[in-house]
């Protein structure tokens, strides 16, 4: 399933989806593990992660779907160096004024 970014932090990001379920199966629930790939403007990573919540978008909002924040369990070494790398980017930024 295609969706993209909230926001992100070194143990864990807010992902926006268009559903909250591939076919049968819930996204979010006991025991749920996913697999993550995010394509990064440094490079793409993959990831496994534990969702810890959900909510659906509002009907007024722009947006529609599901906002889901998954806390981040694992990840090859190269993709964590990679991941990091643009946290520390996106905390070095100077805000936008």
């Amino acid at each position: 399933m295609d969706g993209h970014t909230l926001d992100f932090s070194i143990t864990g990001l807010g992902v926006i989806v268009p559903a909250i379920r591939i076919g049968e199966h819930y996204l979010v629930g006991d025991q749920r593990r996913l697999r993550l790939k995010l394509d990064l403007p440094v490079g793409p990573v993959e990831m496994q992660v534990k969702p810890t919540r959900y909510e659906s978008l509002e009907e007024d909002n722009s947006e529609r779907g599901y906002v889901i924040g998954v806390q981040i369990l694992a990840m090859a070494d190269d993709d964590r160096t990679t991941y990091d790398k643009f946290i520390s980017r996106l905390a070095n930024q100077a805000p936008l004024d």
